[in-house]
């Protein structure tokens, strides 16, 4: 049964490319989710001319409407600037949106980073699902299976239940991908290190399995192709994830800090991932 979003799709735009092919993935996806849709464009000087000033905001809205308009269809869509940065608005912004999207990068990023500020700062403090739209997107939706990044932790619970709900909706397969990278140990030859990584992927079965089991009764119908590999976590997921529609990650799982609010594998899927990422971070 398809599900109807509790919000709208937020999506921030700035002008760039890259926030035009995520304004164009947001409006299908909250076309798809049966929901609306809402652009912001965030800017501490504009916001605050146009916040006393109803022509200037008439102006800048119509503007962004005018721009937009092939992009976003029929989708129902509000136009919003705000006098605050980019990451503000949009993290403030999730305590009412169903789902943030967001370029990888924008105007103010230069090309050989492959993730900006803006969307880097919104990853780490939404409170919501928040899908970057990287630039190994493919244009469009796809219609490939939905893979997850699993390691069995209570962290990533979040995520595995938000990619079942999407493969179930597409009716798709959902690839669920767990890696382990063989250790660096002193003193022990490169065939021990395999050996070891590949009785380490055994006894992490059983904790993945048993995380996923939940959602599997919740979503009898979704197919899984659970898939367990010996490498670097990053790459191997990112190489399992290729023709995937959309990669889900948490924010971060056994071995994560506390304090940190990305951790390094789901930090570097966002750069190596040739899909959009959904990164699905506890609510507590």
């Amino acid at each position: 049964m398809t599900e109807t979003a509790t919000g709208p799709v937020v999506c921030g735009y700035d002008g760039s490319r890259d926030a035009r092919r995520a304004v164009s993935w947001a409006a299908t996806w909250a076309r798809d989710h049966h929901t609306t849709l809402e652009v912001i464009s965030a800017d501490r000087a504009v916001g605050r001319v146009v916040a006393f000033d109803e022509t200037a905001r008439a102006n800048v809205e119509g503007a962004m409407r005018d721009q937009l308009a092939d992009l976003v269809g029929q989708v129902p869509t509000t136009y919003r600037v705000v006098a605050d940065s980019p990451v503000g608005a949009l993290v403030e912004s999730t305590g009412y949106a169903s789902a943030i999207v967001v370029g990888s990068r924008g105007l103010t990023a230069r090309e050989d980073f492959a993730m900006g500020s803006t969307s880097a700062g919104v990853v780490e403090h939404a409170r919501c699902p928040v899908l970057v739209i990287t630039p190994r997107t493919p244009e469009g939706h796809d219609n490939g299976p939905v893979a997850l990044a699993a390691d069995g932790s209570e962290a990533g619970d979040p995520a595995a239940r938000f990619a079942f709900a999407e493969a179930e909706r597409r009716g798709a397969t959902l690839r669920v991908v767990h890696s382990v990278e063989a250790p660096r140990l002193p003193g022990a030859s490169l065939f021990d290190l395999d050996q070891l990584a590949e009785d380490v992927l055994a006894e992490d079965e059983k904790a993945v399995v048993d995380a996923l089991a939940p959602h599997e009764a919740r979503h009898p119908g979704v197919a899984v192709d659970l898939v367990l590999v010996v490498g670097e976590p990053a790459t191997t997921i990112a190489t399992e994830a290729s023709g995937a529609a959309l990669l889900v990650t948490g924010s971060r799982g056994h071995g994560g800090f506390a304090g940190l609010l990305l951790g390094s594998v789901s930090r570097r899927l966002l750069q190596t991932a040739p899909c959009a990422v959904a990164v699905v971070r506890p609510t507590d």
